[in-house]
């Protein structure tokens, strides 16, 4: 199998300390595509040609990785195989774009654009042209969620009567919120707690699950005020905020079972035994119970556990363990999941990762929560 060659936009030459702006692309993609086998990174594109050549230079990246200025320049190279795009949602659709025009595969961290309409139009362009694509909701590629997956579809615990899961908004803090990130407060950026925290679980919801039928739902906004930390530490006066932090989904799903989703604002060192996301799925014959440990699903909580109730027999812990790619164990917990789906699209296997147009269903379906709630859009 031929290498795929990869063009990367938005690596900053910042190496950060933590989970902070611009840190996804350093720790959850840069690793696969200097350490797995089925992937070359040939070139990067940053807002600027200096910006990118920053960016090869503090990564200690080899020469013959080239530099980019502008997307269009990018898409051009004869040499990129694969566009991938990690920067804020605002810029996804304006990046993905040409590189489906010039016939380019395509990655797209979540969420795929900031509205729908701007995910449906990739979606459409990327059918017409027939190229695959790959959108980052990674929680599909999660090892527990796929042993969850299997469990239910093995018949196990029979025909699936309900689920009910409790989670947090975000392990983000609720004090401030970091500069440079301002529009996560804005529900209409479409990347904010809903679009992204909220997003990632209930992609992997009702991946495993199937779509709803019918739903009701009530969005809250707890903080109406957030200050901003300046570069120097200090705060600005707080900006205000419109991005809900509580938010309630119930229903009956396509199977017939019914449903409810709730996360809420809370900062976790203070959650009840610092149980980020509890979820139970129950059966005729048993039930499911997944718990995590923190707010932010698809980064591979490094304490959690699944346990399998099945009529007549004791209790069990679940091993949802997996031997990964070498590249993949090597890599941060938080950006292992990233590794996998990467690692699936190469291998085609498309049951554990999303493409646009799967994608696009999640940007639907959040869509119609928000109509439903009657929260501002």
């Amino acid at each position: 199998m031929a290498v795929t060659r990869v063009g990367l936009v938005g690596l900053t030459s910042i190496k950060p300390d933590g989970l902070g702006p611009h840190a996804w692309a350093v720790f959850a993609l840069l690793p696969v595509f200097l350490h797995s086998p089925d992937y070359e990174l040939v070139a990067l594109c940053n807002s600027s040609l200096e910006s990118a050549r920053r960016a090869i230079e503090a990564h200690g990246l080899p020469s013959s990785v080239k530099a980019y200025g502008n997307p269009e320049d990018l898409a051009k190279d004869p040499d990129v195989d694969l566009v991938v795009i990690s920067v804020r949602v605002g810029k996804h659709f304006e990046i993905a774009k040409p590189a489906l025009l010039e016939g380019k595969k395509v990655f797209v961290e979540w969420p795929l654009g900031a509205s729908t309409e701007e995910a449906e139009t990739l979606t459409a362009l990327a059918r017409e042209k027939n190229i695959k694509t790959i959108v980052g909701v990674q929680a599909r590629a999660d090892p527990l969620l796929l042993k969850v997956r299997e469990i239910i579809q093995s018949g196990k615990l029979g025909r699936i009567t309900s689920a009910h899961a409790l989670g947090s908004t975000s392990s983000l803090p609720s004090h401030f919120w970091f500069n440079g990130m301002e529009y996560y407060q804005d529900i209409k950026s479409g990347g904010n707690l809903y679009h992204i925290n909220f997003a990632h679980f209930l992609d992997s919801f009702t991946y495993v699950l199937g779509d709803f039928e019918t739903l009701q739902s009530d969005l809250k906004t707890e903080i109406t005020e957030i200050p901003v930390m300046r570069d120097d530490g200090t705060l600005t006066e707080p900006m205000k905020k419109n991005t809900p932090d509580h938010v309630l989904v119930q229903g009956r799903l396509k199977s017939g079972a019914v449903a409810s989703i709730v996360y809420r604002w809370c900062d976790l060192q203070e959650a009840v035994g610092n149980v980020g996301v509890r979820w139970i799925i129950s059966g005729t014959e048993g039930e499911l119970e997944i718990t995590t440990d923190q707010g932010q699903w698809q980064m591979n909580p490094r304490d959690r556990k699944l346990k399998l109730k099945l009529r007549g027999k004791p209790e069990e812990d679940v091993d949802f363990s997996v031997v990964d790619a070498g590249f993949v164990q090597n890599m941060g917990y938080f950006g292992q999941n990233s590794g996998r789906i990467l690692n699936a699209f190469a291998q085609g296997d498309q049951a554990v990762y999303a493409d646009f147009g799967s994608a696009t269903q999640t940007h639907k379906l959040l869509d119609e929560i928000l109509k439903k709630s009657g929260h501002e859009s």
